[in-house]
């Protein structure tokens, strides 16, 4: 048929909410047999089970590897670009002269009579402005961002077999959803840190499990949500079994404009979950977001999640699909007047820490007039204070946990009424390295209060205030996962989420995954 018929065929699936995938082998001035072989390749890339060998001749190979490996692991990035490489040459002498300063060299090209004058007061600017879009350039290589993409192959084999268990809360969605693919589904109750010897004799009772899914959303609170996950992969390893554990949250990741911003809590869960994964690859299914209500269609989805072989750990089942989470390179922000101006009061939680210093000379260098620093002491590390008011910075250094709100809500209260609060950058953060298999519930509360609770109470205290600035410092544990950093990781992904719903209520928000930082922060503790 002709290919204009393509389009209205596409509209008929869309409207019966059929999953299918429309292709043509005919265009304008291109009918032969390359373009069926087109069609082809792009109805394999979409799932299709195209049988090759009756379509192709000669000897099949795989593609090339890295020598040995067998696996390429590194995201491929393009090279940051060599200044003057394919420009004009005179055109890269002469900025090269201004980031040295040259007057005279500046003054012959350009011919002016002499250096000083004019040039000497304009190239200075210059020099700054060009070496300043040059960091820029390659900061920005270094922002990265999460996208979710349809994941059309995997609803190609969608049957369950053998027992599964469904943990935590009652569902009956995805009991259905996996009875009906043909699963013995047996209940599992798990509420209680507690809990472990019982489960594991609850596990070791049914045999051979072939899989288990834990559906979350039993707490508000973000420890004993979290608390499901770790007592359940204990009892598993108690247990002998290998039955991969599947995580099943409802709202915890946006994946498209009409999805409300993550649920903070269930994103915490996320978090964990990511380091969960390095820490039990052999006990580790994956992480699946369902829908809230789960129709014959998603519990067909799920299935397909859970049916092994697909490679996929970080999937959201919605109306319109499967999607997989994937991090891509971050546009370069577009730097406009209308972005936040130092002014006021700028509250740095952490602020006499390593980041927190950083960031408060940072400040202080852009002309934020007044800086409260805060920290459990209150003790600023000597000659800190003196730098900053050198830099022309009032400075408030004050004792407070941010984990404590009624302390916190007096720090608020004491700024100036002249320089009122305008911005906050949180950048406190306890960081307690430990495995899964050996974390305690204090030590999970602990790591997650000054995440978790000083983020909550920042965004609460400063209801109704003018600020411009709310800057959270998340990690990249939060993001790809980090061994023996689940309880950071889930407090970070906490602050991604919240940031994420302030943005939707209107307010400002910024959350920073960092990696390491070179000489300062956690990373660098005991000769890391």
């Amino acid at each position: 048929a002709h290919p204009v018929l393509t389009v209205g065929i596409e509209e008929t699936v869309d409207a019966t909410g059929t999953d299918a995938a429309v292709f043509g082998t005919l265009r304008r001035d291109e009918g032969g047999m390359r373009r069926v072989l087109s069609a082809l390749g792009e109805a394999w890339v979409a799932g299709v089970d195209v049988d090759w060998t009756t379509v192709l001749t000669g000897r099949r190979v795989s593609l090339p590897t890295y020598a040995f490996q067998r696996q390429r692991y590194w995201l491929d990035a393009p090279a940051l670009p060599v200044q003057g490489a394919g420009g004009d040459p005179v055109e890269s002498r002469f900025w090269d002269a201004v980031e040295r300063e040259d007057l005279d060299e500046l003054a012959g090209t350009l011919q002016l009579s002499e250096a000083p004058g004019v040039l000497g007061s304009v190239v200075p600017a210059l020099a700054s402005w060009r070496r300043e879009r040059r960091q820029r350039s390659m900061v920005d290589t270094w922002r990265y961002r999460v996208t979710w993409s349809p994941l059309a192959g995997l609803l190609a084999s969608a049957g369950l077999s053998g027992t599964w268990v469904v943990a935590g809360r009652v569902d009956d969605g995805v009991v259905a959803a996996l009875s009906g693919a043909g699963a013995a589904v047996v209940g599992l109750p798990v509420d209680a840190w507690s809990q472990r010897d019982v489960l594991a004799e609850r596990i070791t009772a049914l045999g051979d499990v072939s899989g288990v899914v834990l559906v979350t959303g039993t707490a508000s609170v973000v420890s004993e949500e979290l608390a499901g996950v770790v007592v359940l992969l204990r009892a598993l390893g108690d247990a002998g079994s290998d039955a991969p554990l599947w995580v099943a949250t409802r709202g915890a990741v946006a994946v498209g404009a009409s999805d409300r911003a993550g649920d903070p809590v269930q994103a915490a869960v996320w978090g964990l979950g990511r380091v969960a994964a390095l820490e039990y690859p052999q006990r580790w299914g994956g992480l699946v977001d369902l829908p809230e209500t789960i129709d014959a269609r998603a519990g067909d989805r799920l299935a397909a999640v859970l049916a092994a072989g697909h490679g996929e750990d970080q999937i959201a089942v919605r109306g319109s699909g499967l999607f997989g989470r994937r991090l891509v390179r971050a546009t370069p922000a577009a730097v406009t007047d209308a972005g936040w101006h130092p002014s006021g009061t700028v509250l740095i939680t952490g602020g006499t820490g390593a980041l927190g210093s950083e960031v408060a000379h940072w400040l202080a260098g852009r002309g934020v007039p007044h800086l409260v620093l805060t920290s459990r002491t209150g003790v600023a590390p000597d000659g800190l204070v003196e730098e900053l008011a050198t830099l022309g910075a009032r400075v408030t250094v004050a004792a407070c946990d941010v984990a404590d709100r009624d302390a916190l809500a007096r720090v608020v209260a004491d700024v100036p009424v002249d320089v009122p609060l305008t911005g906050i950058v949180h950048a406190a953060g306890l960081d307690a390295p430990q495995l899964l298999d050996d974390v305690t519930p204090q030590e999970l509360s602990s790591v997650l209060r000054a995440k978790v609770d000083g983020t909550v109470h920042l965004d609460e205290l400063t209801e109704g205030l003018p600020l411009r600035l709310f800057v959270v410092f998340s990690s990249g544990a939060a993001v790809w996962g980090s061994g023996g950093q689940a309880a950071y990781a889930a407090g970070n992904a906490f602050l991604d989420a919240w940031v994420e719903r302030r943005r939707e209520r209107g307010l400002a928000g910024t959350s920073v995954a960092w990696g390491a930082w070179d000489g300062a922060g956690m990373a660098v503790r005991g000769g890391a």
